[in-house]
């Protein structure tokens, strides 16, 4: 592919250079005046023609006007009769006096009659241009144009080499392969190469997300799974007592409990990565009121304004954004003291208050990243999906993500979401 696309560069180029120089030689002797050379030469041979006319019939005089033409201007100088016979020849001083066969200028000498009386010719002495050396030049020329031509498409085409084998590498599985800026500098190829390595980068961290994300979810779902197979042998015992089977199923449901809240996340992620939101106009206190309810929260905790704020976004995740805040209070911060609803600026706050023991300062920064538990997570503690799926569903919604530790005790964590305060109405998902 690249050896063609170097030879269709350099024969655009090639043609363009030639086409340029024919055009510019017939615009050059278009525009010319009435001063070309074919104008001079025939002035000349008119000129020459009428000084021998008038010394046609005088030897002597004819002679030494040769003589004088010959010697000034270091030509051969051949004089015909009008039947073609040669009646004098003359030579610049050191060179051999010579007919001359192809004459440069031929001047037909005419008498006053108007009758030809015959003709004067004159031969360059020296070396002339020639039909050979007009070949030799224009070999050059096309020589010249061939080594530019395939030089700038070799030079073109180098960096294009370059960047389909990257991206080829990448193609076949190869995400650390990068492009080399330094080959490419700031030209448009420079950006074009900028470009697939910020792209190759992205595809290797998701690749690399991804990997992790299996693992971890593949473990996640590993052990519960096998506690609970173990209750459901334990249930199925007939040596247990009923108060066991039934503490039994109980531990099963929550198990089920916590593999259907991992499943969900990961379904709220994948919508996000394909892009597949439903953006609708929401009240945000009936979202929060959604949550509440879905967690079994007595609503009496939600703190919000009297009247209805207007936000546009997915319902489904913001209500699971909620979801996880609460839940992640409730399992390891010993329930919910309040979930407050504000509203500042162009943006909605959602903040959930615990009573716990708060977060551990170094901890802070680091709770919204993927696959992070914090040093007291429980046992069913989750992946580590739940709050940094917080972040990316307040990023997706033009807000933000907070935590922070309140001066009594417990926590504060939180998000915002773009509100649009010029909707004409509020409806409800």
């Amino acid at each position: 592919m690249m050896s063609q696309l170097r030879r269709r560069l350099f024969v655009a180029f090639g043609a363009a250079i030639t086409v340029t120089g024919l055009v510019a030689s017939l615009v050059t002797g278009a525009l010319s005046d009435r001063g070309s050379w074919r104008a001079q030469r025939t002035r000349m041979e008119r000129f020459a023609g009428a000084r021998f006319a008038e010394v046609w019939e005088q030897p002597d005089a004819r002679a030494a006007l040769a003589s004088s033409v010959s010697g000034e201007l270091r030509l051969r100088v051949e004089l015909r009769d009008r039947d073609g016979r040669t009646l004098l020849l003359r030579a610049p001083a050191g060179t051999a006096e010579a007919g001359c066969a192809h004459p440069a200028l031929r001047s037909r000498v005419v008498g006053a009659g108007g009758a030809t009386l015959g003709e004067a010719r004159f031969c360059h002495v020296d070396a002339t241009w020639g039909a050979g050396r007009t070949a030799l030049l224009l070999l050059a020329v096309v020589a010249v144009i061939w080594k530019m031509a395939g030089g700038i498409a070799r030079r073109m085409a180098r960096p294009l080499d370059d960047l389909v084998e990257v991206v080829r590498d990448i193609g076949e599985g190869r995400l650390d392969r990068r492009a080399r800026l330094q080959t490419h500098g700031h030209s448009e190829l420079g950006l074009l190469a900028r470009v697939v390595n910020d792209m190759a980068a992205r595809i290797e961290a998701q690749v690399a997300a991804q990997k992790e994300l299996l693992a971890t979810v593949s473990h996640e779902l590993r052990s519960p799974l096998a506690r609970v197979r173990f209750l459901l042998e334990t249930a199925r015992s007939e040596e247990a007592e009923v108060g066991a089977r039934a503490s039994a199923i109980a531990e099963v449901e929550d198990e089920l409990e916590g593999i259907d809240a991992l499943v969900g996340d990961l379904l709220a992620s994948s919508r996000m990565d394909f892009q597949a939101m439903q953006r609708v106009r929401l009240d945000a206190t009936e979202v929060a009121t959604r949550a509440l309810t879905k967690e079994g929260v007595d609503l009496a905790v939600l703190d919000a304004p009297d009247e209805a704020i207007p936000i546009v976004g997915d319902a489904t995740l913001l209500t699971t954004a909620l979801v996880n805040l609460i839940g992640n209070a409730q399992r390891h911060a010993g329930g919910l003291r309040a979930l407050r609803l504000r509203r500042e600026g162009d943006t909605v706050r959602f903040e959930v208050d615990d009573p716990g023991g708060g977060i551990p300062e170094d901890e802070l920064p680091r709770i919204f990243e993927p696959f992070y538990r914090g040093s007291g997570a429980s046992r069913r503690g989750g992946a580590g999906l739940g709050l940094s799926l917080v972040r990316r569903i307040a990023s997706s919604h033009g807000g933000a993500v907070w935590a922070s530790n309140l001066p009594g005790g417990g926590a504060r964590v939180g998000f915002s979401v773009a509100c649009e305060a010029s909707a004409p109405g509020v409806a409800s998902a």
